[in-house]
């Protein structure tokens, strides 16, 4: 939201009635329940001299300001924080974000999590990626944030995933957690079920949301922190054939240590991991092996799959005594 200017003439009431009218306008269209003042005076002036105008000066305003707007201030939780700059002759406005929580599942392979940034330009438009900025056409943020913008009346809307799959592996099973935090609401309180029947009528072959419901900042933390195993369902070629007998073998649990997969060095620290992992099921379908596989968080699995030329170990290549690689992938279940 846009910064007001005004005409500072002293401090008086006729500057109090244009900074409320100012606000009001500015504020107008805004679903609020609560609101809060601060304000920041000239730097020439004495701390006491800025005490007594917060007591006064911004004591007046705020009553003012809930005469006019029909709403109270409120400093602990408020939808609204109207910022006065003297030094400035500014007001700044900052609207509480909306965060919704949900779990997705995700159909289509080839989508990813969130907006996929060309890695080469990041974001800013070249040769690789046609000058568009982005590697896809969309992702389940941009699907959901497509329904829920103009619901909320907002310009944009961040994704807080608890941790992500790959764009080409399916998310099944409970679904993954999310807060969708909208930013700059004008509405705040919609029909979150009308939302949801929304996106899942109209996207159904993508993505599916359900349990959404209101929540607060903290629950990003809170789904940040998490560190859940996952089971995943994987199709594996193999180079040589591998007999069923073979295949019982190697069922169990394994201690893994995984060094950083070469497709993610460039974002990510090369460092050696140790994590649990369970081959729990494995069976032949046509030409490839089926395998259930738990995972502790923070495992690549394509890589616990291939072996990524040794830097996984021991690796289902190693195990099985072949070169084996990941065909398709799915997130079968979520075990918190």
């Amino acid at each position: 939201m846009e910064p007001l200017a005004f005409t500072f003439r002293g401090f008086n009431k006729e500057l109090v009635e244009q900074l409320v009218e100012k606000i009001a306008k500015a504020l107008q269209g805004y679903e609020l329940k609560s609101f809060l003042v601060g304000c920041t005076f000239e730097d020439y002036l004495s701390e006491e001299a800025k005490r007594m105008l917060r007591k006064e000066f911004q004591a007046f305003l705020v009553k003012k300001l809930e005469e006019k707007l029909g709403i109270k201030a409120d400093y602990s939780n408020a939808d609204a924080e109207i910022l006065v700059n003297f030094n400035q002759d500014l007001v700044f406005f900052l609207i509480k974000s909306v965060y919704i929580y949900g779990r997705y599942r995700k159909y289509a392979r080839g989508l990813p999590q969130t907006k996929y940034y060309c890695f080469k330009c990041k974001g800013k438009g070249c040769n690789y990626c046609n000058y568009k900025g982005v590697l896809s056409n969309e992702s389940v943020e941009e699907i959901i944030a497509k329904y829920a913008l103009p619901l909320f009346e907002a310009p944009e809307a961040k994704f807080h995933g608890a941790g992500r799959e790959d764009k080409d592996v399916r998310m099944l099973g409970p679904g993954r957690e999310f807060v969708l935090e909208i930013i700059e609401p004008k509405k705040r309180s919609i029909n979150l079920k009308e939302l949801e029947r929304m996106i899942n009528e109209n996207e159904k072959t993508k993505i599916e949301v359900f349990d959404l419901k209101y929540c607060n900042k903290d629950k990003i933390k809170e789904l940040k922190s998490k560190k859940s195993d996952k089971v995943y369902l994987a199709l594996i070629e193999c180079e040589n054939k591998v007999s069923e007998d073979t295949l019982k073998k190697i069922l169990g649990k394994y201690e893994v240590i995984q060094r950083t997969p070469k497709r993610v060095l460039s974002r990510r620290a090369d460092i050696e991991r140790k994590k649990r992992a369970e081959i729990i099921e494995a069976k032949q379908k046509d030409s490839l092996i089926e395998m259930k596989i738990r995972a502790e968080s923070g495992l690549y699995i394509k890589e616990f799959i291939s072996g990524d030329n040794g830097r996984t170990k021991p690796s289902v290549s190693e195990l099985l005594g072949t070169k084996c690689e990941c065909k398709e992938l799915d997130v079968v279940d979520i075990i918190d």
